[in-house]
């Protein structure tokens, strides 16, 4: 019987099975061919949906970029009387999620969203949304009488964002003698002191 020329969600499971090639064996040594063979299909098929490898390796970060983009979108619809604590609810599970998604293996690409400045530049409209997304929690903090208005600006903003910029990748711990591999609850203890020190400091004293 021939193979039918439709498959359905095809980008999807070609994304799906990038996702688990570039993990494994890293975006190099992983080709096109590759990630045809572990679907069973044609190579010719997945330039149906991507001229490049690097459109799929884009569309892999993308996902990546957009989970995040979600987790503070919901929290941003939800805020409650403390739109401090909300700031360090997303900071923090921000902080756990990409520990999750990039630590599950050594070539995970997701982590080039944190630490390629080629990423970073074509991502910019993410940066842009997370940097937004804290200064709408420090104006909202203005109103709850959190902090005074002069510490609602984007250079706050961007500040806090720089302070954190260290709880993401590359998880090298930079500042002991002896583990040099951050692990994910030495992570979590250290995300929570370092939020604690720097959200309860912009408290209107």
């Amino acid at each position: 019987m021939a193979r039918p020329k439709t498959i359905p969600n095809r980008a999807e499971l070609i994304i799906g099975a990038a996702e688990e090639l570039f993990a494994r064996y890293g975006y190099e040594r992983t080709s096109i061919d590759d990630i045809a063979r572990h679907l069973g299909i044609g190579k010719g098929s997945i330039y149906l949906d991507f001229r490049t490898k690097d459109d799929i390796l884009f569309t892999v970060i993308s996902k990546h970029a957009e989970s995040m983009k979600q987790l503070m979108q919901d929290k941003l619809d939800n805020v409650g009387s403390s739109p401090l604590a909300t700031l360090k609810e997303i900071l923090e599970q921000s902080i756990a999620m990409v520990y999750d998604n990039v630590t599950r293996d050594i070539h995970t690409p997701e982590a080039l969203l944190h630490t390629s400045l080629t990423m970073k530049s074509r991502f910019a409209h993410f940066f842009v949304f997370k940097r937004n997304a804290v200064l709408q929690l420090l104006e909202l903090a203005v109103k709850a009488g959190e902090i005074a208005p002069e510490k609602a600006s984007e250079e706050m903003a961007i500040t806090i964002l720089m302070t954190t910029s260290t709880l993401y990748p590359p998880y090298f711990n930079n500042y002991t003698e002896s583990e040099t591999t951050i692990k994910k609850p030495q992570l979590l203890k250290q995300a929570k002191l370092t939020l604690s020190l720097l959200i309860d400091g912009l408290k209107a004293r």
